[in-house]
């Protein structure tokens, strides 16, 4: 088969693996920019633009690095050949082909997303918060879920660990879906959890966070006048002396943030559910069938990103275990939505087609 055809066929079937992710996105997109209008909602669909374009040179420099010194330490008589060969060996034009038309996309997700989120108490205020604390005490033996845990998490290096997981979270989420949506193998299984991965920020993190409306323990005070979880702010406060707390000057900047109008990068407050935990389940989901490694792995840091949760004042605790529950629902309808039939595989590395 000549290149040009089998150009072709990769990009005819590039189209077809990734076509249930972009009709998710884009009727997500719609009916965004629907609810927009209706509840005057300020839009910027070029917020994440500048970070993805960043993220990207930065990713392909440290890849051609790779090469690079691959290369150096071969010495390999016919450099460019072998660099060639390397590529092909690893088969990049089939993950360029599947992964960059995904990773062009994210952006305007995101910020859509972003746009959407700053503006859900013009769709619905804030008044879920005294409910959910109260379902907590029902949960944790009639206290708040923080006092529950802080035996074994109230001490300073424990509290800066978890800082440093929940910052890290946002590095899984993207190497996650970074790495499946340039993968070239497993068409259904890549199809899915691009589609849950969508499903996930919509539902969790737009849809249930409008119908729960609420701010969390950081923000029960400014926004309730309550001093209900002052003495938790308290003690991440003091702790703060010694080790730092990131997660403080965050929650600083949301408030802030909050007082203004229109979207900024990481804008918007919400509790319930926990996206966090809810995208970090569904990671799990995912690894669990890749080995012990990466399956336990993915599995404590779902745990630590929970008690994280609590312990540093973003959520109560049953923000985590709902999102827990409906995670796997949502993987479950995206496998739906997704085409489960065997995909044929383009193998540009032999030049000759492959099936899955």
């Amino acid at each position: 088969m000549s290149i040009a055809r089998l150009a072709i066929r990769t990009t005819s079937e590039a189209w077809r693996a990734n076509q249930p992710f972009f009709v998710t996105v884009f009727a997500y997109i719609l009916l965004a920019l629907i609810a927009a209008a209706h509840w005057n909602i300020a839009i910027n669909l070029k917020l994440y633009n500048k970070n993805f374009l960043f993220f990207g040179a930065a990713v392909t420099l440290i890849l051609l690095a790779v090469v690079l010194v691959r290369l150096t330490i071969q010495r390999p008589e016919q450099p460019l050949r072998a660099m060639k060969d390397l590529m092909l060996a690893n088969n990049l034009p089939d993950r360029i082909a599947f992964g960059l038309p995904v990773a062009l996309v994210i952006p305007l997700f995101f910020s859509m997303f972003t746009s959407i989120k700053g503006g859900l108490s013009r769709i619905q205020p804030f008044y879920a918060d005294t409910s959910l604390v109260a379902i907590d005490r029902a949960i944790h033996g009639g206290v708040d879920a923080w006092r529950f845990f802080h035996p074994m998490l109230g001490f300073g290096p424990v509290t800066f660990s978890l800082n440093v997981l929940y910052n890290l979270w946002f590095a899984e989420v993207f190497i996650v879906l970074f790495c499946i949506a340039f993968s070239a193998r497993n068409g259904r299984l890549r199809s899915q959890f691009l589609v849950a991965f969508v499903l996930t920020w919509v539902l969790i993190g737009n849809v249930l966070a409008a119908a729960f409306a609420s701010v969390g323990p950081a923000f029960f005070m400014p926004f309730y006048g309550d001093g209900t979880f002052s003495p938790l702010m308290d003690y991440l406060q003091s702790t703060n002396l010694t080790y730092p707390v990131s997660a403080l000057a965050t929650q600083n900047y949301l408030l802030v943030d909050a007082g203004f109008d229109g979207p900024r990068l990481g804008s918007g407050i919400s509790a319930f559910p926990s996206l966090h935990v809810a995208v970090a389940t569904l990671n799990a989901i995912y690894l669990w069938r890749f080995g012990r490694l990466l399956r336990w792995a993915s599995i404590a840091f779902l745990a630590a990103i929970q008690l994280g949760s609590v312990h540093l004042a973003w959520h109560y605790a049953v923000d985590g275990y709902a999102s827990m529950l409906l995670t796997p629902i949502i993987w479950a309808i995206a496998g739906r939505m997704s085409n489960a039939r065997p995909r044929l595989q383009i193998g540009m590395k032999d030049l000759r087609i492959e099936m899955d």
